[in-house]
């Protein structure tokens, strides 16, 4: 060999493992892969993992880091992908029948306070069917109130007559009249106020009208 000679370095680009947890879901993470240094990189979907009450949102160089920006470029060395997991949120309706009460939409597994007890008249409020959750399940839910029919009484005056049996009745049932009273020297002209035809949503006291004979 006669003269100068220049010879240049050859180099091989280095191949890097890229690895992929499922960072607490279930299901099998997608298999690793070896990929040339700086080289773009299309990352997998989710595949079979799943975790209750989440989304996937992408892969994370740390496990509680936010997705990384796609394509995604080989780093030196290796990197350990971690899935990223964005809790749902979910709705819970309630069919209450009587005042209106207001759904709750809030993050799966936060707790869940009970909204006040809705009001219907003649009724008492007793409780939520299905039992209201103490955490937001990972499922829209519907929920209706059950109520207990309130009881009231008439009660009667009978201005110095025979006596009458107050009546007890669910509100709503239909009233009937009892036997009139007898006052001697007296005609019974009803009552008053006038019997009504249902309980109504309170007690009532009515008062024996008399003409007299």
């Amino acid at each position: 060999m006669t003269g100068n000679v220049t010879l240049y370095a050859v180099w091989n680009i280095n191949k890097y493992t890229l690895s992929f947890n499922a960072n607490g879901a279930e299901g099998t993470a997608p298999p690793s892969s070896d990929n040339d240094y700086n080289s773009v990189v299309t990352l997998p979907t989710a595949g079979s993992l799943h975790k209750t009450g989440h989304s996937f949102s992408g892969w994370s160089e740390t496990a509680e880091g936010e997705a990384v920006t796609e394509p995604y470029t080989m780093p030196l060395g290796g990197k350990t992908l971690y899935a990223v997991w964005t809790v749902n949120q979910y709705t819970i309706t309630f069919v209450s029948d009587g005042s209106t009460v207001p759904a709750i939409t809030q993050d799966y597994g936060t707790a869940i306070t009970s909204p006040a007890a809705p009001t219907k008249t003649g009724y008492t409020f007793d409780e939520w069917s299905p039992a209201l959750p103490n955490t937001m399940p990972a499922e829209n839910i519907l929920i209706t109130a059950q109520w207990n029919v309130n009881q009231y009484t008439i009660t009667f005056d009978t201005a110095g007559g025979s006596a009458v049996t107050s009546i007890p009745k669910d509100y709503g049932a239909a009233v009937t009249a009892p036997a009139a009273p007898t006052k001697e020297g007296y005609t019974f002209g009803g009552w008053s106020p006038a019997l009504p035809a249902t309980m109504p949503a309170n007690d009532v006291a009515v008062t024996a009208i008399w003409t007299i004979n």
